[in-house]
């Protein structure tokens, strides 16, 4: 297959054009790399060049089948903590999330995500900003955060609302661990697979809803989701919280605790 432009390898993922379709691998823990601003610049220009691009019909993100889960976003808020710069990593990540997100849910594409193994609460919001997710019959969803008194970053709260509803995303928002099942039952998945299949069913899910009109299912995404305005005020929020929370005296206690009582997590 010929090289596309498209086709890259860099610090959050690797990602390779196969015909109209953009698969995108991230790679492992790639929140330690959002506070690298040559990285973040040009992520964001690929994203960029990405959606404005009409070749590629349908972007596929795996998430990496190595992450560490919950504990992710718990040990980068202690990195955070021991910082001389606490500001500045927190805007570094707030920045690259809320962009991300809201860039997200304007493509002009159809976005599919997969998952498997340890997915934590930032990867699930990563997953509810696009259209469809698949996930492996083994994955287990982790919300490290909320056992701290943390809200999650990434518009989980937004999606969740308007995805199941009001009470069910109160719910799953302060859930610390969930199945695929349920969350297949709840109806934050679209498709639960094999393991071993999620590669090529996730693949032929995504090349069924290309013979469907994608303009028809990118006006349903606007009408029913992706409300900018709403989305970057609830964004707003989420990073207003967690700056409260990690200023609260009582915190950098309970984080150590925390991360005591899960040494090896």
């Amino acid at each position: 297959m010929t090289a596309s432009r498209f086709d890259t390898d860099n610090p959050f993922f690797s990602a390779s054009l196969e015909d109209d379709v953009l698969v995108v691998r991230d790679k492992e823990a790639i929140i330690r790399h959002t506070t690298d601003l040559s990285v973040t610049d040009a992520f964001f220009d690929y994203m960029e060049a990405v959606a404005h691009d009409p070749g590629i019909r349908a972007v596929v993100f795996f998430g990496s089948p190595h992450k560490p889960g919950g504990m992710e976003t718990i040990h980068f808020y202690r990195q955070v903590m021991q910082a001389r710069r606490e500001h500045y990593f927190l805007e570094r990540l707030f920045n690259l999330v809320n962009t991300y997100t809201v860039a997200l849910t304007g493509f002009e594409k159809i976005t599919i995500r997969a998952e498997c193994g340890r997915v934590s609460s930032f990867h699930l919001n990563m997953g509810l900003a696009c259209d469809y997710r698949i996930v492996s019959d083994d994955a287990v969803f982790e919300n490290a955060s909320s056992e701290l008194g943390l809200v999650t970053k990434g518009g989980g709260a937004y999606f969740l609302s308007r995805l199941v509803g009001y009470r069910a995303a109160s719910q799953v928002l302060m859930w610390n661990r969930f199945s695929a099942e349920e969350a297949l039952n709840l109806g934050i998945v679209d498709r639960v697979v094999p393991r071993d299949k999620i590669d090529e069913e996730t693949m032929r899910f995504a090349r069924t809803q290309l013979t469907r009109p994608v303009s028809a299912l990118i006006g349903v995404r606007k009408l029913l989701k992706a409300d900018v305005e709403a989305l970057k005020k609830s964004l707003a929020i989420e990073d207003q919280l967690i700056h409260n929370r990690l200023n609260h005296p009582d915190f950098p206690g309970q984080l150590d605790e925390y991360l005591n009582a899960h040494t090896g997590d």
